[in-house]
């Protein structure tokens, strides 16, 4: 077992393996819940389930900001802060970009949710190679 704590307190990147694999397991928890258990149906989504849905994760990103605040500083903190901004910023380009090819392709809104689900999950595989 000596061997197990030592390794997950191994430094990556400035940062303890055991809060990347913490990390990692948080984001694939989310992602199970979301796409396998809340929208396992292929029904339409409507605007306040998407604005409810926006404001939790948005709100979990920004708690996990503050988390990061105060186990690594404010430097860490405001580091994470800065990302999530732009990140968020960016993400508006790209809902723009997916509604100009879903109208040009005349994706009907009963499936756009399977469609972002295999874009999502074809991005993530993409990403890890």
């Amino acid at each position: 077992m000596a061997d197990l704590s030592s390794f997950l307190a191994y430094s990556w990147l400035g940062t303890p393996l055991w809060l990347w694999s913490s990390f990692i397991a948080a984001v694939v928890a989310l992602l199970a819940l979301d796409l396998g258990v809340l929208h396992r149906q292929q029904r339409e989504i409507g605007v306040a389930e998407s604005l409810g849905l926006s404001t939790l994760y948005i709100a979990l990103g920004l708690a996990f900001g503050g988390w990061v605040w105060w186990l690594q500083g404010a430097d860490a903190g405001l580091a994470y802060v800065t990302g999530f901004v732009i990140e968020k910023s960016l993400a508006i380009d790209n809902v723009f970009v997916i509604a100009m090819i879903f109208a040009y392709f005349a994706v009907p809104r009963i499936h756009q949710h399977r469609v972002l689900f295999w874009g999502i999950l074809g991005v993530i595989v993409l990403r890890e190679i």
